[in-house]
Formats: C-alpha cells, sequence, structure tokens
C-alpha cells in the first residue's frame, strides 16, 4: 500500500541500532519501565533511534495491537531470546498502519509526528484553544467521538498525546463516520478546532466538507 505518488509510510528500526542499545546479549535490556540511557526496555530503545519524530508512538500502538507491545516486553515469559528476534525484524508498513488507525491513518501518522515537533509556543497556544473550546458541548462531542470509535471497532487515539492532540486525533480517525452513532459535524470541528487554529487542518478535506 502506498500513497497515490507511490510514496510509502512504511517504519523501520534498524536492527544494529537497537543492538547497541540493548546489548548484543540483551545485558543493558530491562523489563518494567522505559529505562535510562544505561538500560531500558525494547520499546525505549525504539523511542531512542526512530527515523522520524513520532515514529516511536506509533510503533507502540502498532506494536500493542499485534501483541509485541509494552506490556509484552514486561511479561513474566518474555526473554532475551524473544526480544532478540523481534528486534531483527521491526518494521511498521502502511497496511500494519492502516490496520491499527483505519482509514483516515496516513492523516493521524502527519498528526502525530507534527505533534512530536510542537514549539514551546504552539503548545501554550494548543493548550489554550483547548481551554477556551473545554465545556459541555466538548463533553458531548468527545463521548460520541468515542461511541463512533467503538461501534468501527478501531482504536485511534495516541496514548502519549496532549489532550487537544488527543481529540483531534480521536476526531480525525472516525472522521468518515460522520453522520453516524450521533457523531456529527459540529462535534469533529469541535474537537479538531484547537489543533486546527494553531496548526492548521487535521485533514485536507476539512474546509469543502464544511462547506
Amino acid at each position: 500500500m502506498s500513497d497515490d505518488k507511490g510514496e510509502t509510510m512504511t517504519i523501520k528500526i534498524q536492527e544494529t541500532d537497537l543492538l547497541d542499545l540493548l546489548g548484543s546479549h540483551g545485558e543493558r535490556w530491562v523489563k518494567g519501565e522505559w529505562g535510562n540511557a544505561e538500560k531500558m526496555c525494547l520499546h525505549g530503545a525504539i523511542r531512542r533511534c526512530s527515523p522520524q519524530p513520532g515514529d516511536a508512538y506509533l510503533i507502540e500502538q502498532v506494536a500493542e495491537r499485534q501483541g509485541w507491545g509494552t506490556s509484552w516486553n514486561d511479561a513474566y515469559g518474555t526473554n532475551w531470546q524473544m526480544i532478540r528476534e523481534r528486534v531483527a525484524r521491526i518494521e511498521v508498513t502502511d497496511a500494519d498502519l492502516a490496520d491499527t488507525f483505519g482509514p483516515q491513518w496516513k492523516h493521524i501518522v502527519a498528526l502525530v509526528r507534527r505533534a512530536e515537533v510542537l514549539t514551546a509556543d504552539e503548545a501554550k497556544r494548543l493548550d489554550a484553544a483547548r481551554a477556551a473550546a473545554r465545556a459541555a458541548a466538548w463533553d458531548a462531542a468527545w463521548a460520541a467521538a468515542g461511541a463512533a470509535a467503538r461501534d468501527a471497532a478501531r482504536d485511534a487515539v495516541w496514548v502519549a498525546a496532549r489532550d487537544a492532540v488527543w481529540a483531534a486525533a480521536r476526531a480525525l480517525a472516525v472522521s468518515d463516520l460522520i453522520g453516524q452513532h450521533g457523531f456529527t459535524q459540529e462535534h469533529y470541528d469541535l474537537l479538531t478546532g484547537p489543533w486546527a487554529t494553531v496548526i492548521g487542518p487535521v485533514h485536507p478535506d476539512d474546509e469543502a466538507r464544511r462547506g
């Protein structure tokens, strides 16, 4: 799977980079914590050598869905040999991203990557915009987006996001369900509004959809 230009968003983590961090025999691999510069879990290492900002968070969601996420790293039965085998083949394909994040996966990938490089000023403005939008209407929109996501059986939120980014990602993931399950255009606009105000539209069709 690729975009219209034939480009792929596949994320690959180099085996050698991970082994440099974890140790060739797992001597710096740990369970139960992200770790530090000396020792770390598998996903802690992935965070340190991802090719683009934000990619580690995307990988974590895909990995959790596929059974090799942070809980797997920490599980009692997981040993270094199992981690070593996984280290050799960490590649998240377009199909993996689509399976995890749904039909709006390309735009969610773009949003997560952009969110990871927010400036301090952008973060402050996002928080202010989110606070301004926070009201009973926001809560209703959040519930509607959640219901749409649940009914569509998709998990599309980025767990490490700030409130405004989380809301935008959640609404974006179910934007194809506007008009269903009680999720309206007004709900979508409210949840994505803070991001759109500070950064820009979360989806290229947003203006046309409102028009």
